[in-house]
């Protein structure tokens, strides 16, 4: 049975931290993001030993690590166990079926923290047969898993750099209904009047994204002068502007990245915050956006999740 400690190193896996973050606006009509990520074939590698060995072993390389001896005739499954049992290999990084050899090959499939990985190596310490050897094939290279692509002429903007101390922080406000009856002392019933989802963050980039959110204005149709100057007036009665909002966060980096997505497809801001004008602060943009329901695609917000590192603590998570 794991100590406590391994039990809690576990977990501690499954903590997620936002270490870097962007936000995309675009116009209410824009298409939406379908994924957050694409690639992630996995490479398939096809061990195969020929000349029909009677006895032996061999053994694989794999990323500078090599496994103990394997006889020849192993099944999939003691293969898969032998690779597993390499320091740089989790349980769920490489799966074998096929076998047993010699006379069938073993495929192993590799998944968890690995997407594309090279080819291993084999060396075969044989007996009997005809010229017996090992070789591995790839069968199939793998492809990394990466970010996808923003939909191309959506007219998504960056909103840009955020406070530092301030980050994102995200609102969950729940109202409900309760009934109570006749001698009995909790509500007997209780409903869901109203679910609001916000997300607040301060911007700091002054450009036209920001001053329309934060002005609720349309400044599509300001020029600038021959100087280069612009100016608007803040509306007498600001009309609500609604905007498509995807937010694409990362927690970790490389083949440990997670990628956490929060899509809006029909929020508002609905609050902003006072601006400072000192040495010592910035002028900056607070902003509280509320996402409202969206009835051609039905949901009001979208979670994603995905990256190698997600991938990687699949079992762990339950999924």
């Amino acid at each position: 049975m794991p100590v406590l400690e391994d039990l809690q190193l576990k977990q501690n896996e499954l903590i997620r931290k936002i270490t870097s973050a962007s936000m995309f606006v675009a116009p209410p009509a824009a298409p939406l993001p379908v994924t957050l990520t694409t690639g992630g074939v996995r490479a398939v590698q096809t061990i195969t030993v020929t000349g029909a060995p009677t006895g032996g072993t061999f053994t694989l390389t794999f990323l500078g690590q090599t496994t103990a001896a394997i006889v020849f005739n192993a099944t999939a499954t003691v293969v898969q166990d032998a690779l597993v049992a390499l320091s740089n290999v989790n349980p769920g990084d490489v799966v074998c079926t096929g076998g047993p050899l010699p006379t069938t090959a073993v495929v192993a499939t590799f998944g968890g923290q690995y997407s594309t990985v090279a080819t291993m190596t084999a060396t075969g310490s044989f007996t009997g047969g005809s010229t017996p050897g090992i070789t591995v094939a790839a069968t199939t290279p793998g492809t990394a898993i990466e970010l996808a692509a923003l939909p191309t002429g959506a007219g998504y903007v960056d909103l840009g750099l955020v406070t530092k101390d301030d980050g994102y922080s995200f609102g969950n406000e729940w109202e409900t209904s309760e009934v109570t009856s006749h001698g009995i002392a909790d509500p007997t019933r209780r409903d869901v009047l109203s679910a609001t989802s916000t997300v607040g963050l301060t911007a700091q980039e002054t450009k036209r994204q920001t001053l329309e959110m934060f002005h609720a204005v349309d400044l599509s149709g300001v020029v600038a002068t021959a100087s280069g100057e612009i100016a608007f007036s803040k509306p007498l009665a600001p009309v609500t502007r609604y905007y498509r909002t995807f937010l694409l966060a990362r927690d970790g980096i490389g083949d440990s990245a997670v990628y956490m997505g929060m899509l809006y497809p029909r929020s508002m801001v609905s609050e902003t915050g006072e601006q400072a004008g000192s040495e010592e602060s910035e002028f900056a943009y607070p902003l509280t956006l509320t996402a409202t329901p969206d009835s051609t695609v039905g949901y009001s917000v979208r979670f994603l999740f995905g990256g190698p590192g997600w991938r990687a603590q699949l079992t762990k998570m339950g999924f």
